[in-house]
């Protein structure tokens, strides 16, 4: 998340811990702009990256959706990419973010620090690490070990990349806007209009003032396709970064941070992509139509962003203690009533789909989908009295007037924003 005001599992939106799913927000205190002399400067800064890719792509279970089979190839490769600033001090961050719709379980965050520190001394609470959250990527769960190693080390490769080839060079943060990418699909009947548009900017140059690197930070789900395609890809975000790099140079490093997203998707609700409806839209083209929307107001946004040689660079890092429900609204009898009413609902459209329609059909397999949910959450609740709370880490790092902040989960658009307005 963005906070000057650009500071969504470890994705934060930088980062989701506990599924690592990671988002990221930044946050401004001051103006978007930073100082506009050519100091020389002195701080240094490093950018790399590293395909994670699985290498026998064909076969592999693919994560974001319940998929009905395994993947079948690629149609571009998934990246880990880093951004490493090297302050006046020595000291060093790391802000990276992988493609990946979230890093949990056989993938440890500390193993992917561990390796950094040990290849470069950064410490570990220099290291933030978040996800851009595709929803066509590899499952880390169902891939297996052997690929649970490849995304470590290549992670921490694309780190050491960005700290063996830093430079002395200056870096800036400054914002924009970009309207029709995202939707609230919680907030269709409104016009799914997104609640925070907001596009977060890191431009970074050399000590001549050449433009080397350019991130963004958005918050919206990388999901223009759907659990019918099975090639891996970074979705809209590939074109993105592609379209990007075609404007202003193919040798600048190019990223996208995901920010708070939970509730933003790409033009339809999570429930009509979690039972599988038939959309012809969601294709590649359609893909490529997002992602271009993103060009533009990150490319005309460059040149009024002004760098500075030694911002102030900060981090701070912390576990919190995250309470999990002790109550829920219906009681599993009740769930478990509602739930078999809709399945039977669902089986009587079924035998007769012809007469009722595709778009009925799908919202019977929707009320399955969400009773099910409920139910599955009433029993958690019912089973597990006093539960104890959920430690989960967040971590921030200031660039300047900027800062970027993490959230263990897959939040909402409106929990950044009060970070944002809070801040």
């Amino acid at each position: 998340m963005f906070i000057k005001k650009f500071l969504k599992k470890w994705t934060f939106q930088c980062f989701f811990m506990g599924a690592a799913l990671i988002s990221l927000i930044i946050s401004v205190a001051a103006g978007l702009n930073g100082c506009a002399n050519k100091e020389v400067p002195k701080i240094k800064v490093g950018m790399g990256e590293a395909i994670i890719t699985p290498q026998n792509p064909v076969g592999v279970p693919m994560a974001g959706y319940s998929r009905k089979g395994p993947s079948t190839g690629v149609h571009d490769d998934l990246y880990a990419r880093s951004l490493v600033i090297e302050g006046e001090d020595g000291a060093s961050v790391v802000l990276m973010t992988v493609a990946l719709v979230n890093l949990n379980g056989p993938i440890s965050l500390e193993g992917i620090r561990a390796g950094i520190k040990e290849k470069t001394g950064i410490p570990e609470n220099n290291i933030l690490i978040s996800c851009t959250h595709t929803h066509s990527g590899p499952s880390i769960w169902g891939a297996g070990e052997e690929y649970q190693k490849f995304v470590q080390d290549r992670c921490v490769e694309s780190a050491v990349n960005a700290w063996e080839t830093r430079v002395p060079g200056r870096i800036g943060t400054g914002s924009t806007v970009c309207l029709d990418l995202g939707k609230n699909d919680r907030r269709m009947e409104y016009g799914g209009l997104h609640p925070d548009p907001e596009v977060a900017i890191i431009k970074v140059e050399d000590a001549r003032g050449k433009l080397i690197g350019v991130a963004f930070n958005y918050g919206c789900h990388p999901s223009t396709l759907d659990l019918h395609n099975l090639e891996f890809t970074e979705d809209w975000p590939y074109y993105s970064i592609k379209g990007i790099k075609e404007k202003i140079g193919d040798d600048v490093w190019v990223a996208y941070y995901q920010s708070a997203q939970g509730d933003v998707k790409v033009g339809y609700t999570a429930e009509l992509s979690a039972v599988g409806a038939e959309m012809g839209i969601r294709n590649f083209w359609y893909a490529e139509h997002k992602g271009r929307m993103m060009i533009d107001p990150v490319v005309n946004a460059l040149p009024n962003i002004t760098t500075s040689g030694n911002p102030v660079i900060k981090t701070a890092r912390m576990v919190s203690d995250f309470p999990l429900r002790e109550e829920y609204p219906i009681t599993a009898k009740e769930a478990e009533r509602r739930d078999d009413t809709a399945k039977k609902r669902l089986a009587d459209i079924e035998k007769n789909a012809d007469s009722y329609g595709k778009r009925v059909l799908d919202r019977a397999r929707v009320d399955v989908f969400l009773t099910g949910l409920a139910l599955g959450c009433a029993k958690w609740v019912e089973t597990h009295p006093n539960p104890e709370p959920l430690s989960m880490e967040q971590m921030a790092i200031r660039i300047g007037d900027a800062v970027f902040v993490t959230f263990p989960n897959e939040v909402f658009t409106e929990i950044g924003l009060a970070v944002k307005e809070r801040s």
